[in-house]
Formats: structure tokens, C-alpha cells, sequence
């Protein structure tokens, strides 16, 4: 019986995730060139306010909300190079990219944020940060009243802006709908029903576009590559081809390297494509994120960096 007891206390005492081992130490990109721009990408893990606004909101304190928006403040600026353009996922109001930016601005850099409220019942979306020479002309909700099953197909839409200097662009931020219960067909099938959507839409523009963001999604993973394989054959170009393999990542599931985030870009903007970059310091780092509550590390992704050249 004591026996049981140590093993019971044991089992209870190991945290469900552990810090992954030998992970790489923690790194940032370097800042572009003077006539490149920067687009990165990076999931925000579930930013929230301080305010209970629906049945799966989760508020936070007023200071671990403070502490966050510190922390990844200094992520993007330190760590990122204050990327030009910003794709975020998971963050629940444009008011908390405004605090964001609101840091940000302190340390020297002045973003302009966008973000169109969707239809995730815990209240989160896509959203982009932007700066100077970026200029852009309106934002919309892609597929925003699409239907599934009677639901929303899109709880998080896509959202498209375009690009107007320093080059004419579309610039779609997406989160995906992610891999839970991905063995029930209705959860595969509006995987793929989004990704196939969106793929086909892509196919059908004639402007220069790039697609960023939180596919949950990559390839050799057998049915979690479905929605992956939709992009890979839309003629699109992802740019992780640009890294070297053992780099190709921004996740870490149970471990194992993934990559779930990706910028597509269509076959004129491949040609402005001058480089690659990608973290590390969040994905792996299971007690670090919880212990701290988003503070060190600030996400369980890596962010994903692209640089363009900014000529004709």
C-alpha cells in the first residue's frame, strides 16, 4: 500500500506536459536590410483582456494581461526585429493590439493595427500589426457568413488586406481550424472544407498575394496534412522551402518539430522572397509557458519570418 501511495504522489506531481529535452537555445532574427521588408507571423497563445464576455472567455488578471502585453512587446522588438508586418493569431480585440502597440511605441516603433471581430465563441481572431513604409487599403472578413453543418465553416476568418506600399500585394492572416477530435468526420471535413476553400480562392486571384499564419497543418503527418496539401497544390510557394531542413519548424507536438505556421506566397512575390528566418525560445518550453502564464516563454509557437525586397 505505501508503495501505491509514492507512485500515486508521483503521477500526480509530473506535470501532463514537461519542457521538451535538448532544445535549442533561445534566439531572435536579424533585422532587414535597407530596402527589405519584413513580414512575420506569430501565435499569440489565446491574449486575452481582463473582461468575461462569453461562456469560454477566460479573463486575465489586469497584471498578467500588463505583464503579457510587456513581454511580447519586447518580443517584437527585441527578438523580432519589429517586423513590418505582423500577422497575430489568437488575440480576442483590437484594444489589446492597440495596448500592444501602445508598448511598442515606447520603445520607438509606431505600428497601425487591424483586426475584424469573427465568430470564435471564445472570442478569438486574427489581427495585423503594421509600420511605416507599409501603407494598405481596407480590410475584410474572407468567407466571414460561410456555413458548415449550421455553423460558422470560418470561426476565425480570414482576414485580407492590401498591401499599397512599398509594392501592391493581398495579404491574407488565417488561423485554421485546429486538430482536435480529428478523428470525428465532421472535424476533418471542415479542415478540409476551409482549406480547400481558401486554396481555390487563391487560385482565382491575379494580384500578387501572400497567406500567413496558423494553418494547424504540415506536410508527412498522414490525415493532419490534409488541409496542408490543399495550399501545396494551389500553385502557391511556401516558404520554408527557403530554410534548411532541420530548421523547418515552429511547433513542437509531444516534442516532435512541426510546422504549423507558413507564409504562401503566389509566383510574383517568390521573386521578392530574399530570405528566411524562424525563433525558437517558446515551442518545447510546456513549463516555462504555463508556470509563467504567457510571460517566458510568450506562445507555444516560434515565429515564422520572411524577407522581401522592396524594388520593382
Amino acid at each position: 500500500m505505501r508503495l501505491i501511495l509514492i507512485l500515486l504522489v508521483l503521477l500526480f506531481a509530473v506535470p501532463v506536459q514537461a519542457d521538451c529535452r535538448n532544445l535549442e537555445a533561445p534566439r531572435g532574427v536579424s533585422a532587414p536590410a535597407e530596402n527589405q521588408l519584413t513580414l512575420a507571423t506569430l501565435n499569440l497563445w489565446r491574449l486575452r483582456d481582463e473582461r468575461k464576455d462569453a461562456d469560454f472567455d477566460d479573463p486575465l488578471s489586469p497584471s498578467l494581461l500588463s505583464q503579457r502585453l510587456d513581454a511580447i512587446a519586447r518580443t517584437v522588438a527585441d527578438s523580432l526585429n519589429a517586423p513590418h508586418l505582423l500577422a497575430v493569431q489568437e488575440v480576442e480585440n483590437r484594444a489589446l493590439l492597440d495596448s500592444l502597440a501602445a508598448r511598442l511605441a515606447r520603445r520607438g516603433w509606431q505600428y497601425r493595427t487591424v483586426l475584424l471581430e469573427g465568430n470564435d465563441p471564445s472570442g478569438m481572431d486574427v489581427g495585423l500589426l503594421y509600420r511605416a513604409p507599409v501603407a494598405l487599403n481596407g480590410a475584410d472578413a474572407l468567407f466571414a457568413s460561410e456555413r458548415f453543418r449550421g455553423h460558422h465553416l470560418y470561426s476565425r476568418p480570414p482576414l485580407k488586406v492590401s498591401i499599397r506600399e512599398p509594392f501592391r500585394a493581398d495579404l491574407v492572416v488565417v488561423h485554421l481550424r485546429s486538430a482536435r477530435d480529428l478523428k470525428s468526420s465532421r472535424v476533418f471535413e471542415k479542415r478540409r472544407r476551409q482549406a480547400a476553400t481558401l486554396a481555390a480562392w487563391a487560385e482565382e486571384q491575379e494580384a500578387p498575394l501572400i497567406i500567413a499564419g496558423d494553418f494547424n497543418s504540415t506536410w508527412d503527418a498522414g490525415r493532419f496534412s490534409d488541409s496542408y496539401q490543399h495550399f501545396s497544390a494551389s500553385g502557391l510557394f511556401n516558404v520554408w522551402q527557403k530554410l534548411a531542413p532541420n530548421e523547418r519548424y515552429s511547433y513542437r507536438h509531444r516534442c516532435r518539430p512541426q510546422a504549423l505556421d507558413h507564409i504562401w506566397v503566389s509566383a510574383t512575390v517568390k521573386s521578392r522572397v530574399e530570405a528566411v528566418a524562424v525563433t525558437r525560445g517558446n515551442a518545447g518550453r510546456y513549463n516555462a509557458l504555463y508556470g509563467s502564464n504567457g510571460v517566458s516563454p510568450i506562445s507555444d509557437h516560434e515565429a515564422l519570418v520572411v524577407y522581401f525586397s522592396e524594388g520593382n
